[in-house]
C-alpha cells in the first residue's frame, strides 16, 4: 500500500471514530424526549360541543336536528377510572306552521368513565332528564322530569400531559310520564383536563 493511500485510509478511520463518538455523546447527553400520552390524576373536567338528533315517537317539528353541549367535573380515581357529574343538553328549534319555538331535552347523571386502552374510552351514567316545548318569548307548554340514562364513547386525538381532545358519540335517553320518551343521539368534539 502506498504512502497516499495509507494516508487516506488513516483520514477515514479517524473520522468515523470522531463521528462515532459525537453521536454516542448526543445520545448520552442530549435533550429528553417528553413522555407520550397523557397523566390522568385528580380532578377531572371539560366539555363538548357538537350536532345530532333529538328523537320521539310522534313529535313531528318539535322534534329533530339539535345543537349539543357538554360538561363535566369530577375525579381520577385511577388513571383508567373517572367517576363524574355529566350534564348533556339538546337545543331543537321548530317551526309548525303557526308558531316558533325550542325544544329543550337535558341528559344529567352520575356517570363512570373507563379508558379500554390509552385513547379509547367509554362512559355510562344514570340521572335526570328534562324535557321542555316553549314558543318563542312564552312561558313553556310542557315541562317534564324524569329517569334519564347516559352511554358514549369517544377516540381521544390529541394527547398532551394533562390535556385532552376528543371525538365522542353519545346517547342520552329520558323517560317522561306525560309526553314520549325521548332520546338525544350525538357526534361532539371535546376537551379534557385532567
Amino acid at each position: 500500500m502506498t504512502t497516499g493511500k495509507r494516508l487516506v485510509v488513516g483520514i477515514g478511520i479517524a473520522l468515523l471514530t470522531a463521528l462515532g463518538a459525537t453521536s454516542t455523546a448526543h445520545a448520552q447527553y442530549g435533550y429528553p424526549t417528553p413522555p407520550r400520552g397523557v397523566y390522568r390524576s385528580g380532578l377531572t373536567f371539560g366539555g363538548s360541543l357538537g350536532v345530532g338528533s333529538m328523537s320521539s315517537n310522534g313529535c313531528g317539528p318539535y322534534c329533530g336536528g339539535s345543537g349539543m353541549i357538554e360538561g363535566h367535573i369530577g375525579g381520577m380515581m385511577n388513571p383508567r377510572l373517572a367517576l363524574m357529574g355529566d350534564f348533556f343538553a339538546a337545543v331543537h328549534p321548530w317551526d309548525d306552521g303557526t308558531y316558533t319555538g325550542q325544544t329543550y331535552n337535558g341528559i344529567y347523571t352520575a356517570a363512570v368513565q373507563y379508558w379500554v386502552t390509552d385513547i379509547i374510552w367509554l362512559k355510562g351514567g344514570v340521572g335526570i332528564a328534562h324535557l321542555q316545548y316553549g314558543y318563542d318569548g312564552a312561558l313553556p307548554f310542557d315541562d317534564e322530569t324524569g329517569p334519564a340514562f347516559l352511554a358514549a364513547g369517544g377516540v381521544e386525538v390529541v394527547q398532551s400531559f394533562n390535556f385532552a381532545l376528543d371525538l365522542q358519540f353519545r346517547v342520552g335517553y329520558g323517560s317522561y310520564s306525560q309526553v314520549p320518551d325521548t332520546t338525544n343521539y350525538a357526534f361532539m368534539v371535546g376537551v379534557n383536563w385532567y
